[in-house]
């Protein structure tokens, strides 16, 4: 029985020919069958420009999700490669690598990001660049979009390809400076899609509103749940040049534009669609919305679900590495500040919380490491055999050989069983002796309403082990002074884990997948 990624987009393209798929910001939009036309077009040129796709079946895509882009995704998968996105903010040296280690030959990129990047056209691993729209650019290794739109737009042979085989490589960065490329497989992201669907009922009606970049694992859900359900995608246009908060307010209007009504993305996205988005007066027709990637604080949670009274939200966990593992509807929040819960656990999958020195399994409340196995784990980092190893370990709590992966996330599963997260295990530090996990002190940040956004950052010392410095910005039109929010936290948390140090920044630096 075939289960593929791309395959729930195929059996939409059957059933909703002429339903609209991808919406782009500005008026263009491409119905099911349209762009699967544009996918066979890229499948088509790229099976042209791949000599050996068994040995080298990695295609790079440095491009913001739009219509084009999704379609080259869809292409990759329909001739059997596997599709790796290359961040387009991230300096030349560290794609250079992901190049390096993947052996990526054929790369499709949005003409916006050509000048930026064109050094990694030298590389001599990459034997065509693909143009994802309209360039004039010239060049041994350049196929320009005209020729893509002129290619043939037969469907290729239907592949008899395996569940195991990769769809994707997503990269993290690793602790070493080396980014680690996660090998997910067709079965990891089916898995991953057909329980998202099984939970969240997508339907034809409803409309998905685009928010994470390819690089990020929630761009999954946007892409393929949309299809799977033959719903309809929107994309906002990031490569816009937008003054200020310009590009906030103008991606909630795009929301409101097209009646979006569901949208899945970090915490510290929706913080910033509520203080400079204009997400409080929008009154949108949301159903339902998801958050992950981080810690949601309660505070802060709590005037998100104010704005949107009538809209179910969803607390789901999991790390690149494992996908989706854990979810929790938040219908009622804590009078206290108290973190939501991991909540229950999805369905083919196991979690167990280990003591960390792995010899046991954790008693009820008490805290350890999470370890997990199902059918959204990853096979491992590409090339890394050793990290892979270290991370992916054979369980000795059953009498079969299963394997888990050690997610690096500390937490306790209480009386119930549904599980809390207390923080990774890089995010725990000693001040004093004592250890403290940061996003407590974040917890606590959050009830200051004039702020923004927040993080606490511990730095080396040699006396304390660590001191711990605040970096925060203020919402718009408001002042604070930093005694007063001194004061205010020392009533929150005790003295060793008050911040040696506070400063205000305009706008807090965030990496390319929102967080």
């Amino acid at each position: 029985m075939r289960y593929l990624l791309h395959d729930v987009f195929i059996n939409s393209v059957k059933k909703f020919p002429n339903s609209i798929a991808v919406y782009e910001e500005g008026g263009q939009s491409y119905s099911y069958s349209k762009l699967n036309s544009l996918a066979n077009r890229f499948a088509n040129i790229i099976s042209a420009n791949k000599q050996d796709i068994r040995n080298q079946p990695f295609v790079g895509i440095l491009s913001s999700v739009n219509p084009k882009s999704i379609a080259a995704i869809l292409g990759c998968l329909k001739i059997g490669c596997s599709y790796v996105p290359l961040d387009e903010y991230s300096p030349v040296d560290r794609l250079l690598h992901i190049i390096q280690n993947t052996k990526l030959d054929v790369l499709i990129i949005d003409p916006h990001w050509y000048e930026v990047h064109k050094e990694l056209f030298k590389a001599q691993e990459i034997k065509a660049v693909i143009f994802s729209d309209i360039s004039d650019q010239q060049g041994q290794k350049v196929i320009n979009f005209s020729k893509v739109e002129s290619a043939s737009d037969n469907e290729p042979p239907l592949l008899n390809q395996v569940s195991d085989d990769l769809a994707y490589i997503l990269h993290s960065s690793g602790s070493t400076g080396i980014p680690k490329g996660i090998m997910l497989t067709h079965r990891n992201a089916r898995t991953f899609v057909d329980w998202m669907q099984l939970e969240f009922k997508i339907t034809q009606d409803d409309v998905i509103m685009s928010r994470a970049p390819f690089k990020f694992d929630l761009s999954v859900f946007d892409i393929f749940n949309t299809f799977n359900a033959g719903a309809k995608l929107v994309c906002f246009k990031w490569n816009i040049k937008r003054n200020g908060d310009q590009k906030h307010t103008d991606y909630v209007n795009l929301m409101k534009e097209q009646h979006v009504s569901v949208l899945y993305t970090t915490p510290s996205t929706f913080i910033v669609l509520m203080n400079r988005g204009g997400l409080k007066e929008a009154n949108l027709p949301l159903r339902e919305i998801m958050y992950a990637g981080e810690p949601f604080p309660t505070a802060q949670l709590r005037s998100l679900k104010k704005c949107l009274p009538n809209t179910r939200v969803a607390n789901i966990y999991g790390p690149t590495e494992t996908n989706i593992i854990t979810y929790w509807w938040v219908d009622k929040l804590p009078d206290d500040d108290a973190s939501i819960p991991l909540g229950y656990v999805v369905e083919d999958t196991e979690i167990l919380v280990v003591s960390e020195d792995g010899s046991r399994i954790c008693k009820t409340n008490e805290m350890g490491e999470l370890w997990c196995r199902g059918g959204t784990v990853t096979l491992g980092y590409l090339g890394m055999a050793e990290k892979s190893a270290a991370c992916l370990v054979d369980s000795p709590f059953h009498k079969y050989p299963a394997k888990f992966w050690k997610t690096g996330d500390f937490g306790y599963r209480d009386e119930q069983g549904l599980l809390h997260y207390k923080g990774r295990k890089d995010h725990m530090v000693k001040v004093k002796g004592y250890r403290i996990e940061l996003g407590e002190i974040e917890s606590a940040l959050a009830n200051y309403s004039d702020l923004d956004e927040f993080c606490i950052i511990a730095k080396p010392d040699e006396k304390y082990g660590n001191r711990l410095y605040c970096y925060y910005s203020v919402k718009p039109k408001k002042n604070i002074v930093q005694q007063d929010l001194i004061s205010f936290l020392s009533k929150k948390i005790p003295e060793y884990m008050m911040p040696f140090g506070f400063f205000e920044k305009s706008i807090m630096p965030k990496t390319s997948s929102g967080k």
